[in-house]
């Protein structure tokens, strides 16, 4: 607990510093699983970020994801960055337009430059929507279907030393094994096997050796922000509406998050602005966010977008034509058939930052159906855990913990007590009182004082419900539950078979974000082929450890 708050100590040493001097620069290279997608499609990035000498940027913790037009921007998502190196995910909304998008992604130190230096790592995507004729506004051109086939796709050359070393043949629904070769130093790669049809894509503007050129230029960006810089993880920003209480110290405001009790976090009060400094929040989630102490009830938290609807900058045509339609109708089948095959069941997790506020600390967990059940908390609270009491003073419950020595020959009396509900800060015990005990299945004690932000507490008493009910309970006017788009995961899917009904029509078959491939290594990848023909390509793109850019491409038939 001590190292977090330090840390987030050090994260506002670390912005006056790095605002007040010559800034360090962050730049984010964005690779992605294909650059052709349609509405609705699960888009799977990889991000190096690098600084100005192309070595991996040690600072910010988490990385801002948006898919942009000229029209705007249509779709976000937060990537967790660790040791330079972020992953995840985000699905394009079915409503997108039919056009050509720039997925960009920046960290909070890159929001405090003037202009938009960082955006040299961006992707380019081309997106049809196959439910609905909008398109981005002048993004597209229509050519007759004669016309089509003489839109070549842009050849991409191969840089480093990777080589590939398979069969270019194999059959439906087996598998096929593709080796790949690291002739030159270690490498740090993206690595994609994705069914290559005619839908040709918009040309691409960036590559990981473009990129590395473009870093030197971009070394003494003007900055004239202030945005806090991110080290340890997301700091989620809010404004408080309503009256404040005379002395600011008075005012606590908390946030805590749904099934999950390590998030909680005290904001940094100052006047109406809230600052919760978090270890990243993964997963998107409901929050409960509280001000306590203040001269009126109504006195609420609202939280502030982090993203900055970047501009697109200049974007090419797409290329629209009815020789597209067969390739658009399976793309489309494909889709709907996703869920039947479970593919987001087969995802494979990867190493993230974690909130360590309670990873580290005891408890003692009462399983209640291992007990004789009571219908209401207070009859718990006597039968099963002693321990814990309440009191009912000047109309308000208080909860009290027993503490011993060990050998309960000396036991204290502790009021400073921290309950939640599956993570959630009660500071009204009121509803926990009226809540219908038989729907609690654990209680989970802890008995050891923690200081979370500024605020300690002698012990904490986490109240489990079966089915996350706590978001369900009638909370004070002071109180907002909100809908909260988290980090991320970081995420692969390792060509696992799907299980599912119907046939297998995926169009990505492996993605791996962060594929490491030693010196001198070959490495074997057993990919599974779908039920049907066609051309699939695999694209391996990255960093050598000598920061030279990678990048490698290989095609085979699926017969």
């Amino acid at each position: 607990m001590m190292k977090k708050i330090l840390n987030s100590m050090l994260a506002f040493v670390l912005s006056a510093t790095l605002l007040g001097a010559a800034s360090p620069v962050e730049r984010i290279f964005v690779s992605t699983d294909r650059e052709v997608y349609i509405s609705g499609d699960m888009v799977w990035c990889s991000l190096f970020c690098l600084d100005q000498d192309g070595k991996y940027s040690p600072y910010s913790a988490v990385s801002y994801l948006e898919l942009v037009s000229v029209d705007g921007s249509v779709a976000e998502a937060k990537i967790g960055l660790l040791e330079g190196r972020g992953a995840g995910c985000f699905r394009i909304p079915v409503t997108v337009p039919t056009g050509v998008y720039r997925l960009v992604s920046y960290t909070a130190m890159n929001t405090n430059e003037e202009g938009t230096p960082w955006m040299a790592g961006s992707k380019v995507l081309t997106i049809f929507n196959t439910v609905a004729t909008a398109r981005v506004k002048d993004g597209v051109e229509i050519v007759t279907p004669e016309a089509y086939p003489s839109v070549k796709k842009p050849a991409r050359e191969g840089t480093g030393n990777i080589r590939f070393g398979s069969s270019v043949h194999a059959r439906r629904n087996s598998d096929i094994a593709v080796n790949i070769e690291n002739l030159g130093p270690l490498a740090d790669v993206s690595f994609s096997v994705y069914h290559e049809d005619d839908l040709i894509p918009a040309a691409q503007d960036n590559s990981m050796a473009g990129f590395l050129r473009y870093l030197p230029s971009s070394a003494s960006p003007r900055i004239t922000g202030d945005r806090p810089l991110e080290y340890d993880g997301e700091i989620i920003s809010a404004r408080i509406r309503g009256k404040m209480a005379e002395n600011p110290e008075l005012s606590i405001t908390t946030l805590s998050s749904a099934g999950a009790p390590s998030n909680l976090y005290i904001g940094l009060t100052e006047n109406d602005r809230v600052r919760f400094m978090t270890n990243n929040i993964y997963g998107d989630r409901e929050i409960v966010c509280e001000v306590n102490n203040l001269d009126k009830t109504e006195s609420v938290v609202e939280i502030e977008s982090p993203f900055i609807a970047p501009s697109a900058g200049t974007l090419p045509k797409l290329v629209l034509s009815k020789a597209q339609y067969e390739d658009l109708a399976s793309r489309k089948s494909a889709l709907r058939n996703e869920k039947a095959m479970m593919i987001d069941t087969l995802t494979t997790f990867f190493r993230h930052r974690e909130d360590l506020l309670l990873e580290s600390s005891s408890f003692k967990r009462y399983h209640l159906d291992d007990y004789t059940r009571f219908p209401s908390v207070r009859e718990v609270l006597v039968e099963i855990i002693p321990i814990l009491s309440v009191h009912k003073t000047k109309g308000k419950y208080s909860m009290r913990m027993i503490v011993t020595d060990g050998s309960d020959s000396h036991k204290t009396r502790v009021n400073n007590l921290l309950v939640m509900m599956d993570g959630v800060v009660l500071s009204d015990l009121d509803a926990l009182m009226d809540f219908d005990a038989m729907l609690l299945e654990d209680v989970d004690i802890y008995t050891q004082a923690i200081v979370c932000g500024k605020v300690p507490f002698q012990g904490i008493a986490n109240f489990v419900t079966k089915k996350n009910y706590v978001t369900a309970l009638t909370f004070p006017s002071n109180v907002r539950v909100l809908d909260f788009k988290g980090v991320s995961y970081p995420v692969a899917y390792l060509g696992s078979v799907p299980q599912g009904d119907g046939p297998d029509e995926r169009q990505l078959l492996y993605w791996d974000p962060s594929l490491r491939l030693e010196a001198g290594e070959s490495k074997m990848i057993r990919v599974h082929t779908p039920s049907y023909p066609g051309r699939f390509r695999t694209v391996v793109e990255g960093l050598a450890a000598d920061g030279s850019p990678v990048h490698a491409e290989w095609t085979f038939e699926v017969e």
